[in-house]
């Protein structure tokens, strides 16, 4: 059972990832509901994830919903592979994540009511300019469809909205 499951991905086998914040580890299942991982980040110092991607590698890129936040990426034994680093520009409450087929990573920075995309290495952090009039208020919800070069946004406050972007090219 998670404790406080915060956010799903599914991954290249099809099993459901899901971060569970109050028990600070990542669970995977089956499509039937049968366990087939769990990974503790404890040991990680990562506190409250809300969101894990698996990468093709088989690593897990995760979003701390914390301020200042963070995005790490952590190997099948929970160990930390690299973490992003905050000199590049800070994160505030990191929450949704999306994974392109070429590895770089999409984040809703909440707390700065952005998406920003960083590569697989954590070391580059470009906000991405999108056609929001009044700008994007709190996103929360992230979800990328590279066949039809869509992005879709929601957002916490403000208008309530989902937001979605056409012709997306990362």
């Amino acid at each position: 059972m998670s404790a406080c499951p915060t956010g799903l991905s599914v991954n290249s086998s099809h099993h459901l990832v899901v971060a569970c914040r109050d028990a600070n580890k990542l669970q995977g299942y089956r499509t039937d509901g049968t366990p087939v991982r769990e990974i503790s980040l404890q040991q990680t110092g990562l506190n409250h994830p809300f969101h894990a991607v698996q990468l093709s590698t088989g690593d897990y890129v995760v979003s701390q919903n914390t301020s200042p936040g963070a995005v790490v990426v952590v190997a099948v034994d929970g160990q930390v592979v690299r973490s992003f680093d905050q000199s590049s520009g800070q994160m505030c409450y990191p929450r949704s994540l999306a994974v392109t087929k070429s590895d770089s990573i999409l984040v809703a920075d909440s707390g700065n009511d952005r998406i920003v995309v960083m590569n697989s290495s954590l070391c580059f952090l470009q906000e991405l300019a999108l056609p929001v009039d009044d700008g994007i208020q709190q996103p929360w919800g992230l979800c990328l469809d590279e066949t039809r070069r869509r992005m879709y946004v929601s957002e916490r406050i403000g208008r309530h909205r989902v937001l979605v972007f056409n012709n997306v090219r990362l």
